[in-house]
């Protein structure tokens, strides 16, 4: 079910959390607290990598003076730990865990 992400030694890599609730999905990226819902599994990791996408490029564009700060937030703890656990016991209770790359490509380029 679980699509493979192909990860080169130079992308950023994201730690993302699934989770399936009564009617829709919910997917998170823990390493920025960004969140999407969608009524499947793949639109909701279609979307959110949009999302952390523009994050991204926004913050290191437009709000450049930021990234520091914008890039390093980090959803609550509990959504962490529950990444952790998740990935720990391999897709327990309709939970899934699953890592985006995102290739960082130098400004300007």
């Amino acid at each position: 079910m679980s699509a493979k992400t192909h990860i080169h030694a130079t992308d950023l890599v994201l730690r993302c959390l699934a989770m399936k609730r009564r009617n829709y999905w919910v997917a998170m990226c823990v390493d920025l607290d960004l969140t999407v819902q969608a009524d499947t599994l793949p639109q909701a990791r279609k979307l959110l990598k949009g999302q952390i996408s523009s994050y991204v490029a926004e913050a290191t564009g437009i709000d450049g003076d930021h990234a520091g700060v914008l890039l390093s937030r980090k959803a609550p703890i509990q959504y962490r730990l529950m990444y952790r656990f998740a990935k720990l016991v391999h897709n327990a209770r309709k939970r899934l865990s699953f890592e985006t790359a995102m290739p960082m490509i130098p400004a300007g380029a």
